[in-house]
């Protein structure tokens, strides 16, 4: 072979890996550089859960996408203008401003009383009327639902935007029509810890009701075998419940109105998210297995807006000798009997700390002591790591409790519904927290139990334990960040890669019923051919010995 052939050999094989390397490194830049469309829809919620998404859409912003925020004409005009950085589409709701409060105020008096508290709280809510009727927030996302989906401007305006991504929340039942309808993938942020009985089938997360507890019942990952068969129970119980509180008849309807897909039911529309946003972290949490298109995030924690304390509540915090009760009961605060809240200020009144209690409106007449201030609104993160708060009295929303657990502050706990039962059954497993009931409240327990975890070190030592953990798992600061980057990885690559395929099995398929069946099949029939051959072989010999018997007579 000639040198010159050798060289221009040489040559071609050192260009190919030169040019493909460069060209993988150009598809790179090109998805890092490419700005995607975003639709957030969380605004049927409101509250906690709209301000924690949005921050990752603030950061998307910040990051150079766009985010669309959809919200509708009954939701407060604070919450249509909320966000300077989003572009607001707003579709017209034949619920008005007026009605939608008067639903959440209805819903919201009941949580506060406790009624929905523990295994029975969400049917016996539902037999006795407390949440039907007219003022119904079920029957208010089904209707809004209809309404957006009927909005011809709106949907024409959303499809003209080509999104590239929906994410909302997975309490927002209309989000798989509408971006069935929009034709676009979609993201569920789930803003509690899993719940078993529902994202089981929705994420395909395993069933592990022999160490993973369900939802309010009150367990941990470490249970007796009454306990055991108490959660296989109440996971079946759930399950049902879940199925009734969706609707999915009525969602169904809406499909086949606008024919949006409708040879998928609903309950199979929901199973088509790209990613599942849980938040949460296993620092707190009880271990459990996963799927990859399960991602445990915090959605606010660690995430401190840069807002300014007022003076007086600098100065409230800063002077405070023995140091700060922080109060808030979220949204519901202002929905409480007022013989609930006088108990809890009484219970304040008997504290040498000062209370600072975040709440939009009291109930008329209650009666505060000398050392608690009452504010509208706190910046709940910021002040949750002043040196001068010593606990964290609240609700057990998971928002604000991993915003505590980040800060290292141990909690007191009046859990009204939901996951804030579960959450705080976690805080006490760790040993960061106690709960109460709210039913049985006196002012008595609820200071002796503040007291305690106050003087107590070892709950805010295993806060801060907890708080060390949680930051050190974070890969990304602040965490908000590692939100946005699944947001932008599922949009870039889509969500096939995963995707788990039990969300494409149906029950038999994933519970191997039609394995076992065929297996007992196999073995019936083994044993039933071995049964009839040892019949036939006994019958032959007997009949063999009979004949003997006759010849020898």
């Amino acid at each position: 072979m000639s040198s010159k052939l050798f060289r221009f050999l040489l040559l071609i094989t050192t260009c190919f890996p030169v040019v493909s390397i460069s060209s993988i490194c150009g598809e790179q830049t090109a998805q890092a550089s490419k700005r995607y469309k975003f639709l957030y829809f969380v605004s049927p919620l409101e509250g906690s859960h709209y301000l924690a998404l949005s921050m990752s859409g603030k950061e998307l912003v910040k990051q150079g996408h766009k985010v669309v925020s959809l919200v509708s004409s009954s939701n407060s005009r604070r919450l249509q203008t909320a966000d300077a950085d989003f572009s607001v589409v707003v579709f017209n709701s034949s619920y008005t401003r007026e009605k939608r409060a008067a639903v959440m105020e209805k819903i919201g008096k009941v949580l506060a009383t406790g009624a929905m508290r523990g295994f029975f709280g969400h049917l016996e809510c539902g037999i006795k009327g407390n949440l039907a009727g007219e003022l119904n927030v079920a029957k208010m996302w089904l209707r809004e639902c209809d309404d957006l989906l009927g909005d011809n401007a709106t949907m024409r305006r959303l499809r003209q935007e080509r999104f590239d991504m929906m994410v909302a929340d997975d309490s927002v039942r209309c989000i798989p029509l509408l971006a069935q309808a929009l034709n676009i993938p979609f993201i569920y942020s789930i803003p509690v810890h899993t719940i078993p009985s529902k994202h089981s089938v929705w994420a395909g997360l395993p069933i592990e009701p022999s160490y993973v507890p369900e939802a309010v019942i009150g367990l941990t990952d470490r249970m007796t075998f009454l306990q055991r068969v108490q959660n296989v129970l109440a996971y079946e119980y759930y399950k049902i419940l879940w199925s009734l509180a969706e609707d999915r008849k009525g969602f169904d309807q809406l499909k086949v109105k606008y024919n949006i897909r409708p040879e998928i039911s609903t309950y199979e529309s929901h199973k088509q998210a790209s990613l599942y946003l849980c938040h949460g972290s296993f620092a707190l949490e009880f271990p459990r297995p996963v799927q990859p298109n399960t991602v445990y995030v915090l959605q606010k924690a660690g995430s401190t807006p840069h807002t300014k304390t007022e003076d007086d509540i600098a100065s409230f915090l800063d002077t405070a000798p023995n140091g700060v009760v922080l109060f808030s009961l979220g949204t519901y605060t202002s929905c409480m009997e007022l013989q609930k809240a006088q108990v809890i200020a009484d219970g304040f009144a008997l504290l040498s700390q000062r209370v600072l209690w975040q709440s939009k409106a009291l109930p008329a007449g209650v009666k505060l002591a000398n050392n608690t201030k009452t504010v509208g609104w706190l910046p709940l993160a910021k002040i949750m790591e002043h040196a001068n708060v010593k606990v964290f009295v609240s609700h057990g929303g998971s928002f604000s409790m991993y915003e505590a657990m980040w800060a290292g502050l141990p909690m007191v706990g009046l859990p009204l519904f939901g996951d804030q039962m579960g959450n705080f059954d976690r805080l006490e497993d760790r040993g960061v927290g106690l709960a109460l009931d709210i039913t049985t409240l006196t002012p008595e327990s609820f200071s002796q139990s503040i007291q305690k975890v106050i003087s107590d070190p070892k709950f805010r030592d295993n806060a801060r334990r907890i708080s060390m953990i949680m930051r050190d798992m974070q890969v990304m600061s602040p965490p908000v960040k590692t939100v946005a980057h699944w947001i932008l990885h599922v949009t870039k690559f889509g969500g096939d890669h995963l995707r788990p395929a039990v969300l494409d099995l149906n029950f038999i398929q994933r519970n191997l019923l039609d394995v076992y069946l065929f297996i007992v099949a196999v073995l019936a029939l083994f044993l039933g051919l071995n049964f009839y051959l040892c019949y036939c072989c006994c019958k032959c010999m007997c009949v063999k010995a009979w004949k003997s018997h006759l010849k020898k007579d």
